[in-house]
C-alpha cells in the first residue's frame, strides 16, 4: 500500500516544480555564463517580469526587499467563452482530456505544497500584490478573453453569466471575496467609476466570489443584507458566485485568495488591463485613462461605415 502511493507523489512532485515555475521568464542555464547572460541576468534581478509570488521556503521579509515587476503578460482564457452552458457531453469530453487531467494535477500539488495560512502570510508582502499594473493597455493582438463566470444576480436573483453581461459593453471588473477585498478593487476603480459611471457604454460588474460551500450558503442568506450595502444602481451588476476558478487562477493573475483583484473588459469581453490589491497612485490613474480610451475605440466601432 505504501509503495503504490508513493509512486504517484513523486510524479505529483516533479509536476509542482512545473507549476511553480509556469511564470518563469527564462531558464538559468548550468553552463559558464556568457557576458550577454550575465546582462540579462542583472537586467532581471533590476526589474523580472516574474510575478512575486511567495513560495513556501521564502519569507515575506524576503519579497519585500525585491521590487514588483509590471504584468508583463497577458492574462485571460485563450479562447472566447460561449454564453450557454457545457452540455455533458462537453464537460465529459473536458474531464477526460489529457490537458485537463494535467492542469488539475498541477493545481492540486500546488495547493497541497501550501500551507492553510499560506495567502494570509502572503499578504505581509506588498500588501499582497504580486505585479504592478501595466501603464497602457495590453495589446489588442495579445489581448485574452476573460472566463464564463455564473451566478446570482443581486436585483433579481436570477442566474447570469459574464459572457452575457460583458457582451458590446466596456467592464470594469472587481473580482472579491472578502471585506477586505471590496477595499482593494473600491481603491483602483474608485476615480474610473466617478468619471464614466453615466456613460452608455460602461458599467461595473462586481463578483463575489465565495468557492467554500459553507461560506457562499451562509452569504446566499444575507441577499437582502447585501442588498443594503450595495448602492442600488450596481444591483444588476453585482454576481454572487459559487463557481470554481481553480483551473483559471493562474490564466487570471490570481496569486491570493484574500486580495482583490480588478479587470478592464473591452466590448468583446478581452481583458486589456488588471491590477490586484491596493492601488497605488499610478494604477489607479492608468485605468482611467485605458477606461477612456477603450469607451472612445467602443463607439467608433459602433458607428455605420461609411
Amino acid at each position: 500500500m505504501t509503495h503504490s502511493l508513493r509512486a504517484p507523489l513523486r510524479i505529483l512532485a516533479q509536476h509542482s516544480v512545473g507549476a511553480a515555475r509556469c511564470f518563469s521568464v527564462s531558464a538559468i542555464a548550468h553552463s559558464k555564463p556568457t557576458s550577454k547572460e550575465v546582462a540579462s541576468k542583472e537586467a532581471v534581478s533590476k526589474g523580472s517580469s516574474k510575478p512575486l509570488v511567495r513560495e513556501t521556503s521564502e519569507s515575506p521579509e524576503e519579497l519585500n526587499s525585491r521590487p514588483l515587476p509590471y504584468l508583463s503578460f497577458a492574462l485571460g482564457v485563450p479562447t472566447p467563452p460561449s454564453a450557454a452552458k457545457p452540455t455533458w457531453s462537453e464537460r465529459r469530453e473536458k474531464l477526460v482530456s489529457q490537458d485537463h487531467r494535467m492542469a488539475s494535477r498541477k493545481a492540486i500539488v500546488k495547493e497541497a505544497t501550501r500551507g492553510y495560512f499560506h495567502d494570509f502570510h502572503a499578504i505581509k508582502s506588498h500588501g499582497g500584490k504580486t505585479w504592478r499594473a501595466p501603464n497602457t493597455l495590453i495589446k489588442d493582438e495579445r489581448a485574452l478573453w476573460f472566463p464564463r463566470v455564473e451566478g446570482t444576480r443581486l436585483s433579481d436573483k436570477k442566474k447570469v453569466n459574464t459572457v452575457d453581461m460583458l457582451r458590446g459593453k466596456v467592464s470594469i471588473i472587481a473580482l472579491l471575496g472578502s471585506k477586505i477585498s471590496e477595499e482593494h478593487t473600491r481603491s483602483t476603480y474608485k476615480d474610473a467609476l466617478e468619471t464614466f459611471a453615466t456613460h452608455p457604454a460602461f458599467q461595473l460588474v462586481q463578483i463575489n466570489l465565495q468557492t467554500n460551500p459553507l461560506k457562499s450558503y451562509l452569504v446566499s442568506l444575507f441577499l437582502s443584507s447585501l442588498r443594503t450595502q450595495i448602492p442600488p444602481e450596481l444591483h444588476a451588476t453585482y454576481m454572487l458566485s459559487s463557481q470554481d476558478l481553480e483551473l483559471e487562477k493562474d490564466l487570471l493573475g490570481l496569486h491570493n485568495k484574500h486580495v482583490g483583484y480588478t479587470y478592464l473588459i473591452d466590448h468583446q469581453g478581452r481583458i486589456r488591463w488588471a491590477a490586484g490589491a491596493f492601488a497605488e497612485p499610478a494604477e489607479s490613474t492608468a485605468l482611467k485613462t485605458c477606461t477612456a480610451i477603450l469607451l472612445d475605440r467602443a463607439l467608433e466601432a459602433k458607428k455605420p461605415k461609411k
